[in-house]
């Protein structure tokens, strides 16, 4: 019953633990002054309204972002909703990195937020359409499976140790010292002649 119930509860902690690690949001929260900037922004070029976008561009960056605001325009308009993938603080800014899928296709688009006399702006933008996941993004896919195989081998190392001590508590009298069994060898009795 013991075995069974160890086999059980092994098979639990691998399944059971791969199935925890599984994160419903893998989305990096992004902080409400940054949102605040880059989805009206976004929205703006997606509806194709250049005046509402380039009110959240830095001043340095107005005239690259007319350039390719058509361009981009279109991209976003046929991708799905980008959801932030990756973010990274920049010093006072952040450095931001949309993604989605689209069939086969990944969109992907990196922002850079700056401070702006005090009121963070958009520095640069970017929308890419790629064959294949983002490295970054596959780099962060590759990590979690690493880090689920990794925590699956850890609970059944401490499940294999636990049955092995419970093993050693339950025969530790022969281990120490074997079960005492009936000698069945013969003796020889030896007689001595006392007359002579």
């Amino acid at each position: 019953m013991s075995r069974i119930f160890l086999l059980f509860i092994m098979s639990i902690a691998a399944f059971g633990l791969s199935a925890c690690n599984r994160s419903t949001n893998a989305r990096p929260p992004v902080p409400e002054e940054i949102t605040a900037v880059v989805k009206p922004s976004y929205e703006a070029v997606r509806r194709g309204d250049q005046k509402a976008a380039e009110k959240y561009v830095a001043p340095g960056f107005i005239d690259d972002s007319r350039v390719q605001f058509a361009e981009m325009s279109q991209l976003l308009k046929n991708a799905p909703r980008l959801a932030p993938a990756i973010q990274q603080h920049q010093g006072s800014g952040a450095y931001l990195t949309f993604a989605a899928q689209h069939g086969k296709i990944w969109v992907t688009s990196e922002v850079r937020v700056v401070r702006y006399r005090n009121k963070p702006m958009i520095e640069y933008w970017d929308v890419t359409t790629t064959d294949k996941a983002p490295e970054i993004v596959g780099h962060t896919q590759d990590m979690k499976r690493y880090t689920s195989y990794a925590l699956m081998a850890v609970a059944f190392a401490a499940l294999a140790g636990l049955a092995l001590l419970i093993w050693v508590v339950r025969n530790r009298t022969h281990i120490i010292a074997p079960e005492a069994t009936i000698e069945t060898r013969r003796v020889a009795a030896t007689v001595r002649n006392r007359e002579g």
